[in-house]
């Protein structure tokens, strides 16, 4: 991704997406890029070769937007901004974390409306997992964007949604347990949802960029289904009866990670090997034996160190744990 280096006036604004759509929707600025997805803080937008950054901030003041769009720069400063910046990722961080579901405070608006529950903490920059719903079905007023990554996945945990890829043909629907590897830099767009969506989306790094692009509409003219993206290919994993085991995901990133769900029986034991060792209950319970037990039902999450004994105890019959793992 190449360097895109512009002078762009720095503007604050305490609702983010209403200052977005003010100047996008009614005064004819394009986005660029939002940062990040899962509770967006900085959006780039331009209007015939003038750019704005607009940054969220907790406190004013605050300009007059009106007036900014009208061509006035009072008080606000110019800053010189890449819209491609090089990508950041930190490096692995051998810990244990876990989280569980709670209340509706748990989650935040994030790019387009979507809900988001954070399931890693910031500190593991590397990584960043979410728990992602729509709560209203229906269109979803998305655009064609892409994200700058390194591995990117989504897990369809309820519902189902229709997505159109970069060379993949018409839509696809995912399904409740279906999963789709985004390779880096695919250009894609969500275009309807049930009700009461829910996914699981694993991404590396956690913060990252993600950018509209403007010169594209999909679905392609063009329909190449081999076709990889910074070494990855797009994949679509249906789910089937008895659905169990890796998803492709060892194939499709070309060895770099692996998801699969399990099936643990009343005790499990396991022992891996990686920079990163994710699990997600989507159903069902069990108890986790680690320096202490720990209880989890579904919803609940929790990132494992790579070379201990994964132990669980008194899982319950109906239990399935998806699990993602960051290959050596």
């Amino acid at each position: 991704m190449s360097s895109n280096i512009v002078q762009s006036l720095v503007v604050p604004c305490n609702d983010l997406a209403e200052t977005l759509d003010f100047f996008t929707e009614k005064n004819e600025f394009r986005l660029h890029r939002i940062y990040p997805a899962e509770d967006p803080s900085i959006a780039d937008i331009e209007n015939h070769g003038r750019y704005i950054r607009l940054v969220k901030q907790e406190s004013g003041p605050y300009p007059d937007y009106p007036a900014i769009s009208g061509g006035s720069t009072q008080d606000l400063s110019i800053e010189t901004v890449d819209l491609n910046p090089p990508m950041e990722v930190p490096s692995a961080q051998d810990t244990f974390e876990m989280t569980h579901l709670g209340d509706d405070s748990d989650w935040v608006i994030g790019r387009v409306g979507m809900e988001y529950r954070n399931l890693i903490s910031e500190e593991n920059g590397r990584f960043g997992a979410s728990h992602i719903r729509i709560t209203k079905g229906g269109p979803v007023e998305d655009y064609v964007h892409f994200h700058q990554i390194r591995f990117q996945m989504i897990y369809c945990y309820k519902g189902w949604a229709k997505v159109v890829y970069e060379n993949q043909g018409e839509s696809i629907i995912m399904k409740s347990g279906d999963c789709v590897l985004q390779p880096p830099g695919i250009r894609h767009r969500v275009l309807e949802s049930s009700t009461g969506l829910e996914v699981i989306e694993i991404n590396s790094p956690a913060k990252h960029m993600t950018g509209r692009d403007h010169s594209i509409n999909l679905p392609s003219q063009t329909v190449d289904s081999d076709r990889l993206f910074i070494g990855q290919k797009f994949l679509h994993h249906q789910a089937s009866p008895g659905n169990g085991g890796e998803l492709g995901i060892v194939e499709a990133t070309g060895g770099m990670m692996s998801a699969s769900i399990i099936n643990p029986k009343n005790q499990f034991s396991q022992n891996l090997e990686g920079k990163f060792i994710f699990n997600f209950v989507l159903q069902g319970d069990c108890e986790l034996v680690f320096d202490k037990n720990y209880s989890f039902s579904a919803g609940g999450a929790f990132i494992f160190p790579t070379g201990k004994e994964l132990l669980l105890n008194h899982c319950s019959s109906d239990i399935k744990i998806l699990q993602v793992v960051e290959l050596p």
